[in-house]
This record gives C-alpha cells, structure tokens and sequence, in this order.
C-alpha cells in the first residue's frame, strides 16, 4: 500500500471517529436539557403569588428563565416559567426559548405525629432550538420540613425528592426515560422574599440557584 492511501485510509478514519464523537456529545445535550425543581412541598395560601428568577447549570448548558407561582386554593399551586438556555451543540452554542408549567398539589401537611410536608408536582418543560423542539414532562414526589429562625417568619426549608422526567421532540429520534433525585434548601430572608439551592442528580446533574418575592 502506499505512502499516499495509507494517509488517506488514517485521515478517513480520523474524520470518522471525530464525527462520532461530535455526534455522541450533541446527543448527550440534548438528552440533559432538564431544568430543577425549585419547589418544596408546602403550597402557597389562596390568592398569593411569588415571582423570581432562577437559573440552572447542566452538562453542556444554562438555563435563565424569571417564574411565577400562583396559590390556586384546595393546597394546589401553579407555577409557569419562560426563559432562555445556552446549550453547547457542536462547534457552536445555540440559544434556544424556554418555557414550562407544573400543577403541584400538597397530599400531607406537616402537623403532630407527621413530620414532613408531602406534595406531587406534574410539570412541562419544552425549548425550542434551530426550528426544532425538545419537551421534557416530569413528576415528582417532594417532601419538606420547615425550621422556624425567628417569630417573624424567617426560616430554612430543607427539601428533597425523586422525578421521573421523560424528554421527547423533533430534535432527537428517540424518547428518553431518566430518574433524579434532587435535594435542596429554601431559606426565607424576610418575610417576603426568599432564596433557593437545588442539586440534582440522576441520569445526569445539574444544579441551580434562584431568588423569589412573594406578594
């Protein structure tokens, strides 16, 4: 064989695996475009509403999206979100619209013989990249306690639980089925305004931090 092919049979297979690992890693991104919880499992009274802002670290992207929660009554809330993620595609970082909503509902209160608050939370996730969209819907269980810091109202939240989160769109060719963990902390600075820190952690991590007002 001569000096020639064998440059050429090495540059070809050099373009080959080069693409496959191009390709590995902007499937690997677009399977982790999960966004945290930011929740605890206490539901806002009727008629209060909180907005803020969060933002989310992942593999490969970021997430910046201001939220708003709304206490519906019956211990249910809703909380809808619409923001911007940078993801990390390929040579080049794409900027892609976000937007969400999730239905959380308390099943148990904190109260004498029940140490924790409980909740469900149903939520819809999708970003919309290149023309193209990405949609995650989740379910989580979340359990909570609140630790009172003073008699005015300011205290640390400490809350955690487990997802099922299920990514779909035109952007990938297959549906994907992740389970997370997640824990965080809720601290109430005032009391109208409070801080969140959440870790995640399953078939990928992310993490974040936000701040909401309640008014």
């Amino acid at each position: 064989m001569s000096y020639g092919w064998k440059k050429q049979i090495i540059a070809l297979g050099v373009f080959v695996l080069l693409s496959l690992f191009f390709g590995q890693a902007r499937a690997e991104v677009v399977e982790t475009l999960s966004q945290n919880t930011f929740a605890t499992a206490e539901s806002l009274d009727p008629g209060l509403t909180q907005a803020g802002v969060h933002f989310t670290i992942g593999e490969g992207y970021q997430s910046y999206y201001p939220t708003f929660r709304f206490g519906l009554g019956g211990l249910v809330e809703l909380g809808v979100k619409l923001g911007a993620t940078t993801a990390d595609v390929g040579p080049d970082d794409k900027v892609a619209i976000l937007g969400g909503a999730d239905l959380k509902y308390q099943m148990v209160k904190q109260s004498t013989g029940i140490p924790v608050d409980m909740a469900i939370d149903l939520g819809f996730n999708t970003h919309v990249i290149s023309s193209k969209n990405i949609s995650e819907v989740t379910f989580s269980t979340i359990f909570s306690r609140p630790y009172p810091l003073t008699d005015r109202g300011y205290k640390v939240t400490p809350y955690c639980g487990i997802e099922l989160s299920v990514l779909y769109g035109s952007y990938f060719s297959k549906n994907e089925t992740d389970y997370y963990v997640f824990g965080g902390v809720e601290w109430k600075l005032s009391q109208k305004s409070m801080l969140y820190a959440e870790l995640k952690a399953g078939g990928h991590t992310l993490g974040g931090i936000g701040i909401r007002f309640e008014y």
